[in-house]
């Protein structure tokens, strides 16, 4: 157990996480018998590896942690923790009597444990803790993995083995019960708050101490309502933007400016003061930023101002723009829309798109779409000639294109033909939007994702980040489902009114985009997806 001075260091240090070391402390303390396997789960930036590194260090117990993350294989990660139990117990000087510093199945990490524990200088090792550190996000791992790492401590009786998790275990993934699980949850907004208030607040030249007092906790509480609350952010994320914003939220003050009727600046007159920095400043607090917007123009030698290249090179859009994650979304959604449901397997099949004979068999798949189209407004275009000339007795050289085929690919439009005579009407080129199913639009998330994972087996599920940006998408209107699209045209050809359509969860099997194709490929331009390379009739 902890010793009372201890708990209140680590309570100091790192707040609201008492709960959580008293279970580490009571488990894996000394002299006392510890479960062979521990899991401790939480979100990123939710203190997990640092409580379970300050706790073992308080207890004094020998203790190795390998970090995940920093192994390429998992023949690595065998490796390393074999290395980092040999330097734990001071035997790295004996590494060539424990397989040569060498191991490649868990089954071989077993027996070399098990003889360095027993080896450790004649002295008989009580409890050994291995930590391995966001184990979940280990690359090339095979599944049976972590099941059987969590086996080491049930073969070795004084070896406990603690695994850190990134994301919230499913039931029974150690193919184990009766494993104790320590939840490490994100900070609330009062604990989050006292993170920050622990420290002072960042020194401004020219602010009094206690005016800083004063004001800084109804400041922190602002910034987490306004900006770090919404977005889910981490306590450095927060701590970073409340040392960013203070001393302008202070300017007031540190410049001598008068209050609003001849008072003293409280923190009501101060927001309503820094109603934009909120706004503005908060929001580019929150991007991240690799090449900086503001540059010093340079000169050349005619004493003429050059702009950057970067500015020079791309003006900016006056669309409005998403992330990457919505655009890849938005985008397979249009194609899902645009394209053909019986032409899937030719433009979205992973076994053939990236060949240079699927290449060639699109293109020549588009071209023949063209064509088709064309001959059917020649088809059209005759059609009416002898409406307008009955007495004209001519054949006209019939095309293997029929009326069913083209039918079945295009949809049927008042648009005018491109290439036609002004007035002539005709099937339109351009796919009108069909309602497509929600499986069919991860499936060409995937076939178009320009940065697909090295190892997408062993990575988690994306159908649910599809899922919640799919509803984001659906508020915007940019989305919609295939039900209230057309409860909503029905209301607005009747009522003249535009219907919010269908809000019910249950309505969403089939879906439909509600968005031009020239917007969407500007934006898929910026994340790297050509839209003409997938579309069926992209092609001019």
């Amino acid at each position: 157990m902890l010793r009372a001075d201890n708990l209140r260091s680590i309570s100091q240090r790192w707040p609201c996480r008492e709960v959580q070391t008293r279970q580490l402390a009571c488990l894996l303390g000394p002299g006392i018998s510890s479960p062979s396997t521990v899991v401790v789960h939480g979100i990123s930036a939710t203190c997990k590896s640092t409580i379970v590194r300050a706790v073992l260090s308080a207890l004094a117990v020998p203790h190795a942690i390998v970090r995940s993350t920093e192994c390429i294989t998992a023949r690595h990660l065998l490796t390393k923790i074999l290395w980092a139990t040999l330097e734990a117990l001071g035997l790295k000087h004996e590494w060539e009597k424990f397989g040569k510093g060498r191991c490649e199945h868990v089954s071989t990490l077993a027996v070399l444990l098990a003889e360095c524990l027993a080896s450790n200088a004649g002295k008989k090792t009580e409890k050994f803790v291995l930590v391995l550190d966001e184990i979940d996000r280990q690359r090339e791992a095979p599944q049976t993995l972590l099941a059987a790492l969590a086996r080491l401590g049930e073969v070795i009786p004084s070896l406990c083995v603690v695994l850190i998790l990134s994301s919230t275990p499913r039931p029974l993934f150690l193919q184990s019960a009766a494993v104790p699980h320590i939840s490490f949850p994100p900070y609330t907004r009062k604990e989050a708050t006292a993170i920050i208030l622990n420290s002072e607040s960042p020194p401004v030249y020219g602010l009094p101490q206690e005016t800083a007092a004063k004001l800084y906790p109804h400041f922190v509480s602002a910034v987490y309502d306004s900006l770090v609350g919404p977005t889910a952010s981490s306590i450095p994320t927060f701590r970073s933007i409340c040392e960013k914003l203070w001393p302008q939220f202070v300017s007031p003050i540190v410049a001598g400016e008068t209050a609003p009727g001849g008072n003293e600046w409280d923190f009501s007159r101060l927001l309503v003061k820094n109603r934009a920095l909120f706004r503005q400043q908060g929001e580019a607090a929150l991007v991240h930023h690799i090449v900086t917007e503001d540059s010093a123009p340079t000169t050349n030698g005619f004493g003429s101002s050059l702009k950057p290249s970067l500015t020079a090179a791309s003006a900016p859009s006056p669309l409005p723009s998403l992330p990457y994650f919505p655009t890849l979304i938005l985008t397979s959604a249009y194609l899902a829309s645009h394209t053909p449901q019986r032409l899937d397997t030719i433009f979205f099949s992973k076994f053939s798109s990236s060949s240079l004979s699927a290449r060639n068999k699109r293109a020549h798949h588009r071209r023949r779409l063209k064509l088709l189209s064309q001959a059917q407004a020649e088809d059209a275009r005759a059609a009416r000639q002898d409406a307008s000339t009955p007495g004209k007795k001519g054949k006209r050289q019939k095309t293997r294109i029929t009326k069913s085929t083209l039918e079945s690919a295009f949809a049927t439009t008042s648009a005018t033909t491109s290439g036609g005579a002004p007035g002539i009407t005709g099937p339109s080129t351009i796919l009108t939007a069909r309602p497509f199913p929600l499986e069919r639009l991860i499936a060409i998330y995937h076939a178009i994702d320009p940065n697909p994972p090295a190892n997408p087996t062993r990575m988690t599920a994306v159908a649910d980040a599809i899922y919640a940006e799919l509803a984001t998408l659906r508020r915007l209107r940019l989305v919609v489902p295939a039900a209230g699209r057309d409860s909503s045209s029905r209301m607005g050809a009747g009522a003249g009114g535009s219907g919010s359509g269908n809000t019910t969860s249950d309505a969403g099997e089939k879906w439909c985009v509600n968005v031009s194709g020239d917007w969407i490929g500007e934006m898929a331009k910026g994340i790297g997806v050509e839209v003409g390379e997938w579309l069926a009739g992209g092609l001019d």
